[in-house]
């Protein structure tokens, strides 16, 4: 049976939480179980009244084409070893999906810890779209000089770097997380925790430029596009992060504006939500994109472009073009390098 916990329930599940997440430390697993799983909903699929299987939904402040909203994160992903490969987890994706789908919620995101569960979740539809770009050698990293001074991110900076991080990410991206104080917060303490710390770069008593140190490696990095090309950190090139996947597509194109004007239909398949399967009449102008779905295409002298739902989804954010379709975003233009 296939539900979701209530508030006094979630504890239940930190002994699978821990049988699948190993290398967790304690002071980790005990910091988001005490401090972020409240708030956080959590799926479960039982058998026998027992919990097999789990994952949790974090609710997140996403900006999305300079508009507000409220995404869901899946985190936490685990099903009991004595019960794997017996479809569990395939069944749980399928009612949170159709769920979200009915919530109307625009889309959801997942970072995939093996290639393996990679595959797994683009079987599911889910597709990268972003990579994360490694930390360069310590050799190779330019240090400030003159007015530019670098040091740790006290709590006191945090409203500033809040008010800098927010104006740097939404004029880079056209989707990204919301970076205000409450991000910074739960940012310093996560780093506390894992042993990490923020970096801010200031000149002349303004910040200009942060990094999120997790493991020695840069987590996340923004820099003003003064400092950008001589101060970054990080390697040119990344390897594939984070996943994405359209939920409602209706409610997700509202949020974007689209380049460009026209008219086309696409045929989508969705191995998951069936109201996203089928054709889909979109014509486009000034910025603004219309869908309408169509039970019968014959009579129509469009051209019909065939995608899946994970095809779609990395179209729309930027990280694989298909030269069929208007562009939505930007190359690299999905940046939420998340944590928990």
């Amino acid at each position: 049976m296939i539900r979701y916990l209530e508030e006094q329930e979630k504890m239940n599940i930190r002994p699978l939480y821990e049988q699948c997440f190993p290398e967790d430390t304690k002071a980790y697993t005990d910091y988001y179980f005490e401090q972020r799983l409240p708030g956080v909903y959590v799926a479960v699929n039982e058998d026998e009244n027992q919990i097999v299987s789990a994952l949790h939904l974090i609710p997140k402040t996403v900006i999305t084409g300079r508009v507000k909203s409220r995404i869901l994160y899946i985190y936490g992903v685990c099903t009991d070893i004595l019960y794997r490969n017996k479809g569990y987890m395939k069944k749980m994706f399928a009612q949170v999906l159709e769920d979200m789908y009915q919530e109307k919620e625009p889309f959801t995101y997942i970072i995939p810890s093996t290639e393996a569960n990679a595959q797994i979740y683009q079987a599911m539809g889910f597709s990268f779209v972003m990579d994360r770009k490694e930390t360069k050698p310590e050799e190779q990293r330019r240090k400030p000089t003159h007015s530019l001074i670098s040091r740790k991110a006290e709590k006191s900076d945090l409203v500033r770097l809040s008010i800098f991080a927010q104006t740097c990410t939404e004029k880079y991206y056209d989707v990204t997380l919301c970076r205000d104080v409450d991000y910074f917060r739960k940012m310093m303490e996560l780093t506390e925790v894992e042993g990490g710390f923020i970096e801010i770069y200031i000149d002349n008593k303004v910040i200009v430029g942060y990094r999120i140190w997790l493991d020695d490696e840069v987590l996340e990095e923004v820099l003003d596009e003064s400092i950008q090309n001589t101060m970054s950190w990080l390697e040119t090139k990344g390897k594939p992060y984070a996943m994405a996947r359209i939920v409602n597509l209706k409610n997700l194109l509202r949020r974007l504006k689209v380049s460009g004007e026209g008219e086309a239909i696409l045929k989508i398949t969705d191995p998951i939500i069936q109201e996203n399967n089928g054709y889909f009449q979109i014509s486009f102008e000034k910025g603004v994109m219309a869908l309408e779905k169509k039970e019968d295409v014959t009579q129509s002298a469009l051209e019909i472009q065939e995608l899946t739902i994970g095809e779609l989804t990395a179209h729309i954010f930027g990280y694989k073009i298909n030269e069929g379709l208007p562009k939505i975003c930007s190359e690299n233009g999905f940046y939420i390098n998340d944590y928990v």
